[in-house]
């Protein structure tokens, strides 16, 4: 049976305001429309994948250009300006919310499920250090029983002690929980690792074939739920 279910936080509680990318382009002369910002989303996250598996213990932000360099190339931004997207996209991150600041569909009808359940629901995320506060502005803090912030806990996905900080902090066995994330390499390997079930969110589709759940829509973790609970 699953007691706690844990989430990753962007682009899986919380995705970007796609209109800051599409206006970090606009403003170098390219016009995009926000579908194409997703589906260039999607296709980076192969590179960033890679590189922060092979890196565990490098904190997130490090990984900026190994991200925003192919994301900003599915575009269509010329190479010679992709590092000065790169630099606007910080600016844009490090003022009010951020970039990631837009809850994911159907959030809480999904955690009204949950929350029926009994179940204890958490977050790891690798994060700059504001991701409690920024929940708390956007008014979803209180849906959590605990949120595991890499920057502020000293040790970033996939490297197990993130997963065991969480699985402490709920007081539960890691074969009860389960943990929700969008990267395979970090948040499905990372999870398996520690004896957690994994699930993958991939609503655009990145990834073809994996070895573990996945959810396509948010509100899919109600079934599995149920599911692993046999009702």
């Amino acid at each position: 049976m699953i007691r706690g279910v844990f989430f990753d936080a962007g682009n899986t509680i919380v995705f970007p305001d796609y209109s800051i990318y599409s206006g970090v382009a606009a403003s170098l002369g390219l016009e995009v429309a926000i579908p194409d910002v997703m589906r260039a989303e999607a296709r980076a996250r192969s590179a960033f994948d890679r590189a922060v598996a092979s890196s565990p213990g490098r904190g997130v932000m490090g990984f900026w250009s190994i991200y925003y360099t192919p994301f900003y190339e599915h575009l269509g931004v010329p190479a010679e300006t992709i590092p000065t997207a790169i630099e606007k996209t910080r600016d844009a991150n490090d003022r009010g919310l951020g970039i990631w600041k837009v809850p994911v569909d159907g959030f809480d009808g999904a955690m009204d499920e949950l929350d029926a359940r009994g179940l204890m629901i958490g977050i790891i995320s690798n994060s700059d250090g504001r991701l409690e506060d920024r929940l708390g502005e956007i008014g979803i803090r209180d849906r959590f029983d605990f949120v595991i912030d890499s920057a502020v806990v000293g040790v970033s996905k996939p490297h197990p002690r993130i997963f065991e900080l969480a699985i402490e902090a709920s007081g539960l066995p890691p074969s009860e929980t389960a943990y929700v994330g969008d990267y395979y390499e970090v948040d499905v390997v990372g999870a398996r690792g520690v004896g957690m079930r994994p699930v993958l969110f991939d609503p655009y589709g990145a990834y073809e074939e994996v070895d573990c759940d996945v959810m396509r829509q948010f509100c899919d973790i109600v079934g599995l739920v149920d599911t692993w609970s046999g009702r």
